[in-house]
């Protein structure tokens, strides 16, 4: 194989890549040369490689007579030819030349110039005795999909600030470009919230839910300014955050510290029975417009999750304000009460100028009308009725992109072997296909070494599912590259040896 004797081992691979001969040899004497439009991700670039090289590179605007260049430049002519984020990337001994129509296709170009140099370059100390030698190549690159993500849980799990710094900084080496970060569920509310003190107050949830918290790490809460500092942080990197807020079920923390958005029936000793919005109940609106408005002023995405799955509704059948909501709307059942319920969400985000997306459920009892679905149920077949109705979809199917389940239920090879497009969309249809992602839930309680472990090397393989094209498809390609792959991942810190609890 050609990426064998040149040393080239990309993931996610790239649409074309022309081996040249000889190779560019980064110096402490190389410059990066940037137009000013691409100043900040030439110093991105910069900061990625002094760490274990050692090198301050000089940056400036030419190259005057220097002859260890490499170049960035923003070309918005490449627009038609390559989309949002392509790029083109050029090897030569003497320079490498970076351009792209957007500063997230450079972004990218450089995610691929760091995978050609030696993987020690990966370090996050000085490395010495090491040629930083990069293979003459001349690539041209661009996504298969615009939705490129992953889920992070910090619902049933509170996850460190830190900790999502670097899930960040590992989405990004992979090209990914949306972090789902399902914030609130059945453990925690983590989310500072004004004016509702009690959603993070530990003398009013105490340690009741969802079991012990994740080892070594106390449950804690995201003030606006860190939620603030870590979108910032992704945007940087050209990665959107998307908040889910979960309703009108798997909201558990909320209804034991303020049960007044509860239904008004029963309940046992059990506190995970606090499981459902009373929806019949106008308070329950008016706090969660609440939020979501406070929502929308800390994540500047367009999509909203409001979660919306797995609601048994058995309350709403007993609630007497539930059942007079559902008379006065002449609403036939309690699922179209729940599409009523997300039917009046989707209006406030939409008065907002934010998109509503939820799990399949939403399908249920009706669909909003602009809402997406987010596809999990293999089962149900949601992503073709969804597309065919003219809803956007996200892949994120459990057969496939759980990673909360062990590898031994899901390979490395059975996740590379997902295709995203549903069998039997007209090309119109198959247009509503976003992309997909990849869930880490948290409720097993996972330590972060074990994240990392559950995560990659399955990101990996959905990196290049969602980036590269369907018919460049192999195996057996992807296992040579990633076993050299590994040793980057290595150098950050992954250990691909690690037992993780099934």
């Amino acid at each position: 194989m050609e990426e064998q004797v040149n040393g080239v081992a990309l993931i996610p691979e790239p649409v074309s890549v022309e081996y040249g001969n000889g190779y560019f040899v980064f110096t402490a004497e190389t410059m990066l040369v940037s137009d000013q439009a691409s100043e900040r991700t030439a110093g991105q670039l910069a900061a990625c490689i002094r760490p274990a090289t050692g090198f301050d590179l000089a940056m400036a605007s030419s190259a005057g007579d220097n002859h260890s260049v490499i170049a960035l430049a923003e070309d918005k002519g490449l627009t038609a030819e390559l989309g949002a984020e392509g790029y083109r990337l050029e090897v030569t001994p003497e320079r490498i030349i970076l351009t792209a129509p957007t500063q997230a296709g450079l972004f990218y170009a450089v995610q691929t110039l760091r995978q050609l140099l030696p993987p020690q370059i990966f370090s996050d100390h000085l490395v010495s005795d090491v040629e930083w030698r990069i293979p003459c190549v001349k690539i041209t690159d661009s996504p298969r999909f615009a939705w490129r993500g992953l889920m992070l849980d910090t619902g049933h799990d509170y996850q460190q600030v830190s900790f999502i710094y670097r899930f960040i900084d590992l989405m990004a080496l992979h090209k990914f470009n949306v972090l789902h970060w399902h914030i609130t569920d059945l453990g925690t509310f983590p989310l500072e919230i004004t004016g509702y003190p009690k959603l993070q107050d530990p003398a009013t949830l105490g340690t009741r839910l969802c079991g012990e918290p994740k080892r070594g790490v106390k449950p804690g809460r995201y003030t606006r300014d860190e939620v603030r500092e870590i979108v910032r942080y992704a945007a940087e990197r050209h990665i959107t955050v998307m908040p889910e807020i979960d309703m009108p079920g798997h909201s558990t923390p909320v209804l034991i510290a303020y049960p007044e958005f509860d239904c008004p029936v029963p309940h046992q000793t059990w506190e995970w029975e606090r499981w459902e919005y009373c929806v019949g109940n106008e308070k329950t609106y008016g706090f969660l417009q609440d939020v979501l408005s406070q929502v929308i002023e800390l994540f500047p995405s367009q999509f909203i999750h409001i979660g919306a799955d797995e609601c048994p509704k058995e309350h709403w059948r007993k609630c007497p304000v539930c059942q007079a909501k559902m008379q006065a709307e002449g609403l036939r059942d309690e699922d179209e009460l729940q599409s009523y319920f997300v039917r009046r969400i989707e209006q406030f985000l939409n008065s907002r100028g934010r998109r509503l997306i939820g799990w399949d459920e939403i399908l249920e009892g009706g669909i909003a009308p602009n809402a997406a679905v987010m596809a999990w149920r293999v089962e149900q077949g949601a992503a073709t009725i969804a597309a065919q109705t003219g809803h956007d979809v996200v892949m994120a199917l459990t057969s496939h992109l759980y990673f909360d389940y062990s590898e031994a239920t899901t390979p490395v090879e059975k996740v590379y072997e997902f295709e995203p497009l549903p069998a039997g969309l007209t090309p119109e249809q198959a247009r509503h296909i976003l992309g997909a992602q990849a869930q880490l839930w948290s409720d097993n309680h996972p330590t972060e070494a074990e994240i990392d472990r559950l995560v990659y090397p399955r990101a990996c393989a959905v990196a290049e599912v969602v980036w590269s094209p369907a018919n460049a498809r192999d195996y057996s390609g992807f296992s040579r590259r990633l076993a050299v792959h590994q040793e980057r991942l290595a150098a950050l810190g992954i250990d691909f040896s690690l037992a993780v609890p099934t």
